[in-house]
């Protein structure tokens, strides 16, 4: 009887993923640094967004992107009460610290790959709820 690893089509979607940000970013991108992004953004998003549109969001996500999503999570505090553009990329540039990259572009990318990940209602919904200077980044992102 052959071994499944039952994990390996949850980490080939993760990688998809990765890849997909690291194309978006360019040449000095690696898969550390796309992994360090997506969680950033994605905490940072979670982090700005009412409780009920994190659990909307999360039934659309692959598992191991979920898991990220959920990472270090309490529900006490959510969303937090400082939502402008400037803390949310503080948050990205200060987990990317060692990098040449803006981390508005690697914001960016993680948003574009996750608008083309989830269902076009979904990522309606989530722009609708987030704060104003926040919403019109990922509209920004998405446009580019």
């Amino acid at each position: 009887m052959a071994k499944v690893n039952v994990f390996a089509k949850h980490t080939q979607k993760a990688n998809e993923w990765l890849k997909q940000v690291e194309e978006l970013t360019g040449p000095k991108s690696d898969s550390q640094k796309s992994l360090a992004a997506l969680r950033i953004t994605l905490h940072q998003l979670r982090d700005n967004l009412p409780i009920e549109s994190i659990l909307h969001l999360s039934a659309q996500l692959p598992l191991l992107i979920k898991g990220i999503l959920f990472e270090n999570w309490h529900l006490s505090g959510y969303p937090v009460k400082d939502k402008n553009i400037d803390t949310f990329l503080d948050g990205v540039e200060e987990e990317l610290y060692n990098t040449e990259v803006d981390a508005e572009i690697w914001t960016y990318a993680v948003l574009q790959v996750l608008s083309s990940h989830i269902s076009p209602g979904e990522a309606e919904k989530i722009r609708k709820v987030l704060p104003r200077e926040i919403r019109k980044l990922w509209e920004e992102a998405c446009a580019a």
